[in-house]
Order: C-alpha cells, then structure tokens, then sequence
C-alpha cells in the first residue's frame, strides 16, 4: 500500500509531455463538442418548417488558439530503456512538471521563487490536402 505522499506525488507529477498532450487532446475534444453542437442546431432548425423560411443558419464557433502559461516545477527522472531480453541497455531522461499549487507546495515545502514557467500555444491549422482527400 502506498503511504499519502506516494499517492499524492504520482497524481500531481507527471512526464510534460503526458501534460501537453492532455491539454491539446482536451482543446481538440472541446473544439469536436462545439462542431457537434452547431451540426445538431443546424438539423433541428432544417426540421422547422417555419425557420427554414427565414434561412437561418446555426453559428459556428471555432477555437482558433489557446496560450498557455504553466508554473511549475520541472525535474528530470531517468527511465531504464531495455531489449528484447529485458535487459537494461541504458537510460532516457524523461522531463516530469509538477504543477505549481498549495497542496504541492506544502507537501513538499517547495520555494515558489524556484519554479519554472512553461508557454505553449496550441493553434488550428487546416487539414492537409492528403488528409481532405481521402
């Protein structure tokens, strides 16, 4: 059984990648939910006989970017890379981030002055012509 403070630091440290990752898959789920929501609106406005008349259109809404800035604290962790036969054949640093806030701070009487400012902008660019093509 993990003692409170495992438990705590495996929620709140994680590989910045996985972090980034989790951030661009949730603008991505976020951007899918408003096309949904505008596609559903459109049906239903096509369904009204009286709407229809009126050639209404339902709104689109587009999240064209979203900037980031993080604190955190960045710690560099080495996992062991292994072969065929599991045996170690050496090791890859692994960039983990922990954010910056009061249960992470007192656990761990971490000084804020210390910390490290991560920015990212995550932008919509359109399809490539492969991927429309098919």
């Amino acid at each position: 059984m993990a003692k409170n403070g495992e438990e705590i630091e495996e929620v709140l440290i994680t590989p910045l990648s996985k972090l980034l990752g989790e951030v661009g898959r949730s603008v991505a789920e976020t951007q899918w939910t408003l096309d949904r929501n505008s596609i559903r609106t459109q049906l239903e406005i096509e369904s009204n006989e009286v709407m229809k008349e009126y050639d209404v259109q339902a709104p689109w809404y587009h999240i064209p970017e979203v900037d980031l800035e993080l604190k955190m604290s960045l710690t560099v962790k080495l996992e062991e890379e292994r072969d065929s036969k599991n045996v170690v054949r050496g090791y890859k640093p692994v960039l983990n981030a922990a954010p910056l806030n009061a249960s992470y701070n007192s656990l761990y009487s971490y000084d804020v002055q210390g910390s490290s400012c991560i920015k990212a902008k995550i932008v919509s660019i359109p399809a490539s012509s492969k991927v429309r093509e098919e």
